[in-house]
């Protein structure tokens, strides 16, 4: 064809698409591309783009959002006059969004623009009734397909030895026979959560396994992202979490009590403790910041005198970091440099840790027997409540009916106490996980191989906050330090125990 007669022609964008990665290998891209060559042909059209969505579901993918449909408005920015595709289900699997989305807003800005199915001879027109009921069709066929999926993952999770639906399989793991079982990666799973327990950031880690070469089956290289996803996926202790997304178009995740959660389905890689100490971290750095600081007494050193935290400040003249870095009362104006405190602080710590070990894990196992007695007593003091308040709901039965208020009022009251009932039976479970497990007393032995000056600030500030209560400071008698130390690391459960 010469180019007098390609100029006559439509110039068209051709649009493919296919919905799983199952039909990588089948021939679904050809026959589409073989129909619309006809098309081209009976319709005079000539194609300057193929733009293909692969293993993209146009029920589950917002149709604007596709990368392919987006190139194809942009040929149509850049002169495309023709839109041409396979048949209705390839654009959309619901009734209306290619129309109001893709058609309603090409036709407003480029209105001699045309669409073109294989389906049909001449332009394609959403107002005809066939059309129509092939988008309807489409759209049933694609619930049809949900249901089933649906379904089938349902089976598989409410089985008495419950099997994980079809989905990537996590790194650290193999899948046999619908069962996760730890592999030869799971030690590198393991080394993420300890580094994370002691505060370092998903960006850290993944330098760090970056720059040691470590690697799994799936992952050569490591970033942020995939480290904040295995922090996050419950997978790891044993669970398995299903529908834990807002939707198909969201990846924000749901609430915990909206998520399905099936418990011990799985051998874990990850201990109780040190799942319960990354979570942990995530709550000391949403109340102090960063863990990466040099000032690792910051929000907890206070003057004695005023009873005032004391601020930390970096003074130090341009091109000298570090030179002077001191903590300041905001009250009396009264400060310190941060070196001698931090000295005195670690000579402290050194000396009682060698001496009071066994204390310390003693008195974690007591604290958390002492938590556990304590929830179980509000647990049953809720039990009365609720009780008493379906009791009452009866009794106002004929008022509740009428009054819009009430039965509100009764509703909130109700769902407030399961809420209640639930958070504690799951933070009960907790400390029972924790004192059947013996990772603290092994982590906490191993450190008495180790002085605390070889820590990094981020590892000393961890320490700091899970096992110092309160660090005081006395300018009057020569900066005389006094230091509160906790009972057991375990801050969290502490604070939500009261």
């Amino acid at each position: 064809m010469n180019n007098n007669e390609t100029s006559k022609l439509i110039k068209a964008s051709a649009y493919l698409r296919y919905s799983d990665k199952k039909q990588d290998s089948n021939n679904s891209l050809e026959i589409q591309k073989s129909r619309i060559q006809v098309l081209v042909e009976r319709e005079n059209l000539h194609i300057t783009n193929w733009r293909v969505d692969k293993a993209t579901s146009a029920f589950r993918n917002n149709i604007s959002k596709r990368e392919g449909i987006q190139l194809i408005l942009e040929d149509i920015a850049n002169g495309a006059e023709a839109i041409c595709f396979y048949e209705e289900s390839r654009i959309t699997r619901s009734i209306t969004d290619f129309y109001n989305e893709i058609y309603i807003t090409i036709k407003q800005q480029y209105p001699h623009v045309k669409f073109f199915s294989t389906q049909g001879d001449g332009e394609w027109n959403p107002d005809d009734p066939i059309v129509q009921a092939k988008l309807v069709f489409a759209a049933e066929e694609s619930e049809v397909k949900s249901d089933r999926a649906t379904d089938a993952q349902m089976n598989l999770l409410t089985r008495e030895q419950p099997k994980r639906p079809g989905s990537r399989t996590p790194a650290g793991y193999v899948m046999e026979n619908g069962v996760l079982h730890p592999n030869e990666d799971a030690i590198v799973v393991e080394l993420i959560y300890y580094l994370a327990s002691w505060g370092h950031s998903h960006n850290i880690i993944a330098q760090f396994l970056n720059q040691c070469a470590i690697t799994t089956e799936k992952i050569t290289f490591w970033n942020s992202s995939t480290i904040g996803y295995i922090l996050s996926n419950r997978v790891y202790t044993g669970d398995l979490a299903w529908n834990v997304r807002t939707s198909y178009e969201i990846s924000k995740p749901k609430p915990d009590k909206d998520i399905e959660l099936l418990k011990n389905v799985h051998s874990p890689i990850i201990n109780p403790t040190i799942s319960h100490l990354v979570k942990q971290i995530n709550d000391l750095k949403n109340h102090y910041g960063t863990m990466s600081t040099p000032f690792y007494l910051r929000s907890i050193i206070k003057c004695k005198s005023c009873d005032a935290y004391l601020i930390a400040k970096d003074q130090s003249p341009q091109g000298k970091p570090g030179a002077y870095r001191i903590y300041k009362c905001s009250e009396c104006n009264n400060n310190v440099p941060l070196l001698p405190v931090h000295e005195v602080v670690l000579n402290d710590l050194l000396k009682k840790w060698n001496n009071q070990f066994n204390t310390i894990s003693t008195s974690s196992r007591k604290q958390l027997k002492q938590w556990s007695t304590k929830l179980k007593k509000t647990k049953d003091r809720i039990k009365q409540q609720r009780k008493l308040t379906l009791l009452n709901e009866k009794m106002l039965a004929s008022d509740i009916t009428n009054s819009t208020l009430l039965s509100e009022a009764f509703h909130t009251a109700k769902q407030h106490l399961e809420e209640e009932l639930t958070y504690i039976s799951e933070t009960m479970e907790e400390i029972d996980l924790l004192l059947n497990s013996d990772y603290l007393i092994v982590t906490l032995k191993e450190m008495l191989n180790h002085s605390f000056k070889d820590f990094s600030d981020t590892e000393l500030r961890v320490f700091i906050l899970l096992f110092f209560d309160e660090v005081k400071i006395n300018f009057e008698k020569n900066n005389e330090i006094q230091i509160s130390y906790r009972l057991s690391p375990f801050v969290s459960l502490e604070n939500s125990t009261g």
